[in-house]
C-alpha cells in the first residue's frame, strides 16, 4: 500500500502505512505502540502492516529495498549511512544493558566477576547474530564470540552446551519475554554488561518523505514524555524481576 502525503499542504495529516516486522515473543509490541501513538498524536491516520518470520539480515535487505519501510535497530554509523536514521532514542538506553541467558546449571559461573577483565578471563563465548552491533562491541572489548546467521538458533545452542556457545547476551528490555519463550535457559543473576547505545527507528531510503514525518512525531513523543511513559509501562516488570540495583555493572567500550 502506498504512502499518501499531501505535498501542497505540509501541515495536513497524512494517511501513513508502516510495514514493520513482528515476532512470536512479542518483542515488537513496544515499538509498534510507540510509533503508532506518536504518529497519531501528531495527527496522522496510521495503518500498520505486519511482516512475519524473516531472519534479521533479511529484514535489513527488505528495508533497503522498501519491502519494510521502518525498522528499529541499534544505532551505528554504518546503519546511518545505509538507511535513513530517525535520531531519537527509543528505550532510554535499556538495550545497551545486556544480561545473559545461560544454561540452567551455569547461572552461578559469573558470580565472582567484578570487572571486565574478570569476565574476559572466564573465556566464555557469546552467541551473537550475524553483523549485529554487539559483534563490534564484543570485538572491541576482546571478548570471544560466535556469529550465527539466524539468531533464533542461539537459544538451543546455549542449552545444548557442545556448540561452542556459552551465553546469549540480551537487552534488559528483551530478556524476560525471551526467557518466557525459552524457559529451559536461565537468566544469569549477577551481572549487567553495559555499552552506550540505543535503538532508533530507521526508514527505508525508498521512502524519504516518511522519515520526515516520523522524525517530527518522535521528537514530539520525546518532549511530551510519551517515550518514557511507554518504556515504564512495557518494562516495569523487568525492573522488578531483574533487580538491576543488586547486579554488578560491567562497563564496556562502545564502538562508533
Amino acid at each position: 500500500m502506498a504512502l499518501l502525503i499531501a505535498t501542497s499542504l505540509p501541515a495536513l495529516a497524512a494517511r501513513v502505512t508502516l510495514r514493520m516486522p513482528v515476532y512470536p515473543n512479542g518483542q515488537h509490541e513496544f515499538f509498534f505502540e510507540l510509533i503508532e501513538k506518536a504518529m497519531e498524536e501528531d495527527g496522522h491516520d496510521v495503518n500498520l502492516e505486519s511482516v512475519f518470520n524473516h531472519p534479521h539480515l533479511r529484514e535489513r535487505d527488505m528495508l533497503l529495498q522498501g519491502e519494510l519501510n521502518v525498522l528499529w535497530l541499534v544505532q551505528s554509523q554504518k546503519r546511518d549511512a545505509t538507511y535513513i536514521p530517525v535520531p531519537v532514542k527509543l528505550t532510554n538506553d535499556l538495550i545497551g544493558k545486556r544480561i545473559l541467558l545461560v544454561p540452567q546449571g551455569h547461572k552461578n559461573d559469573y558470580r565472582d566477576v567484578k570487572t571486565l577483565d574478570d569476565f574476559r578471563k572466564l573465556g566464555k563465548v557469546a552467541g551473537l547474530g550475524k553483523k549485529w552491533f554487539d559483534v563490534k562491541v564484543w570485538d572491541i572489548n576482546a571478548l570471544p564470540k560466535t556469529e550465527i546467521y539466524d539468531w533464533r538458533l542461539i537459544y538451543k545452542m546455549v542449552d545444548i552446551g557442545d556448540r561452542g556457545v556459552d551465553y546469549f547476551p540480551r537487552g534488559f528490555n528483551e530478556i524476560l519475554s525471551e526467557h518466557n519463550a525459552n524457559s529451559y535457559l536461565a537468566i544469569e543473576p549477577h551481572l549487567i554488561l553495559q555499552y552506550d547505545r540505543d535503538f532508533i527507528f530507521y526508514v527505508s531510503p525508498k521512502t524519504p518523505e516518511l522519515a520526515q514525518l516520523i522524525e517530527r512525531a518522535m521528537k514530539k513523543a520525546e518532549t511530551s514524555g510519551l517515550i518514557v511513559r511507554l518504556v515504564h509501562e512495557h518494562w516495569a516488570n523487568n525492573f522488578k524481576v531483574l533487580k538491576p540495583e543488586t547486579r554488578t555493572l560491567i562497563h564496556m567500550a562502545t564502538p562508533k
